[in-house]
């Protein structure tokens, strides 16, 4: 699991949307990072996916990879909770410093206590990653939204399976995708991206491809009656 963590507490994933941006009047590609934040405490405990960074991270030959604001506690452990405003806000100063023009944020699902949760699609995904029931996962994208310095990188969503074919899910992404900040290309249109959908999704979702393209058209067509498209 080493390979999810990196630089910006988080894993970083480069990626390259040619879609044209003008700077200084000269044409550069958009450069956006995907986040995976997993860094953050809950009810002073580590969330579960933030447990598995901070056991990888706890090794001393491991300790060069950690986030600026973690606490060595010894060779063997250390400290941290990136859920705070102080650190997203140096975040996205450290991000516009580097040249980043927007961030996506991964979409897991949130679960109650003893991974409880009352969306078909989550107790789906729990089948699948079944450590992987997060309290608070949305933590960093709550952080940007609050932040005093969040006009100067945009951000997007990674949508995780199927996730885009529940309502409820809908419904929180067409929200989001008014915002201001929000990453478009091709003229003002949203920029999403897919991950982990693979036929057990598509059956999940629309009973297979035929029927996810229809889910996806249909999601598609909502956005566009709200004037997102």
């Amino acid at each position: 699991m080493m390979y999810f963590f990196g630089f910006f507490r988080i894993v970083l994933i480069l990626v390259l949307t040619f879609a044209a941006s003008y700077a200084n009047e000269k044409t550069h590609p958009t450069i956006g990072v995907i986040r995976w934040d997993a860094w953050n405490l809950f009810d002073g405990q580590y969330d579960p996916i933030s447990f598995y960074s901070h056991r990888c991270l706890s090794p001393e030959k491991f300790h060069y990879r950690l986030p600026f604001f973690a606490t060595v506690l010894s060779p063997t452990n250390t400290s941290y909770n990136g859920d705070l405003q102080s650190v997203m806000d140096q975040e996205i100063l450290y991000a516009k410093h580097a040249g980043l023009d927007y961030w996506a944020f991964d979409t897991y699902c949130t679960y109650g206590s003893n991974c409880t949760t009352n969306s078909t699609y989550c107790v789906e995904y729990l089948q699948i990653a079944p450590h992987y029931c997060p309290r608070n996962p949305a933590y960093g994208l709550h952080q940007y939204l609050s932040s005093q310095y969040n006009s100067l990188i945009k951000f997007t969503l990674l949508l995780l399976g199927s996730s885009p074919c529940d309502i409820a899910f809908q419904e929180s992404y067409l929200e989001l995708m008014v915002h201001p900040q929000f990453q478009t290309v091709l003229g003002g249109r949203p920029l999403l991206y897919l991950f982990q959908f693979t036929d057990a999704e598509a059956n999940l979702c629309g009973g297979g491809w035929s029927g996810s393209r229809q889910v996806f058209d249909k999601f598609r067509q909502m956005a566009i009656n709200r004037g997102e498209l």
